[in-house]
């Protein structure tokens, strides 16, 4: 989940496709009676999105069927299709999941991020915007983020080396999210692919060595993902011109 800056270009074609998978995976919830509740939280739920924002989604579900809804395609879709998926349960305090995943709608990247989270556990965080609500849980005083950092964490899930080659190239259009809103965040962003930054350096050439890490994984053999990353790099430079 990131701090978004409102003043980041518009980019309607993004927030379209968002707004599309997400009506159609809201449906899917509330057509599942194993999910007892569902919201928006990250900048969504917290009311500071733009354009370029993810989704992310907290679920609760009955602690036995924990680890079932925490499997790849388990929950909801909207349109598009799932192209990776990556076990972030770190991301979470002990006893909880998360899934980190990526779809391809009409040729770009749509990241959406779940957090499953047992029935025990239930109340809506602070920041955000109930979707579904069929146990009637409270609303907390904590934030999201104050609610993932309480207690011990979930220990990460090994990553072979292919996958987190996938995971960097999931990746890249974040990083062109964070040039598109001239994020102070960006060079970080870069350190984590392992892509050079030169914090004085153009926009254009921020976005062409991102280019050319993406060519760099076309030995993956995941043509259609790259294609995206591009898409959404050509969307980012369609909208700085």
């Amino acid at each position: 989940m990131n701090t978004e800056d409102s003043t980041a270009p518009q980019a309607p074609r993004l927030a379209g496709l968002r707004s599309r998978w997400l009506c159609a995976a809201t449906a899917g919830l509330h057509g599942d009676p194993g999910v007892a509740g569902a919201a928006l939280v990250g900048s969504l739920g917290a009311g500071r999105a733009d354009d370029w924002s993810d989704l992310d989604l907290l679920v609760f579900v009955d602690d036995t069927r924990l680890d079932e809804y925490a499997m790849p395609g388990r929950l909801p879709s909207g349109p598009g299709v799932l192209t990776a998926a990556f076990d972030a349960r770190h991301n979470g305090p002990r006893g909880t999941r998360a899934l980190g995943l990526t779809y391809l709608v009409d040729g770009l990247p749509l990241q959406v991020d779940w957090y499953i989270h047992p029935i025990s556990r239930g109340g809506w965080p602070a920041d955000s915007v109930l979707v579904l609500d069929r146990r009637g849980f409270v609303r907390l005083p904590a934030t999201f983020a104050e609610l993932l950092s309480a207690g011990e964490r979930e220990p990460p899930t090994p990553k072979e080396p292919v996958e987190r080659r996938l995971g960097r190239l999931a990746m890249v259009p974040i990083a062109g999210k964070r040039i598109a809103r001239r994020s102070p965040d960006t060079g970080r962003m870069f350190a984590i692919l392992g892509c050079p930054y030169a914090p004085d350096a153009s926009w254009r050439h921020h976005l062409a060595a991102l280019r050319e890490l993406l060519d760099g994984f076309a030995a993956l053999g995941r043509p259609d993902d790259v294609a995206a990353g591009h898409a959404y790099l050509d969307l980012v430079e369609q909208t700085l011109d």
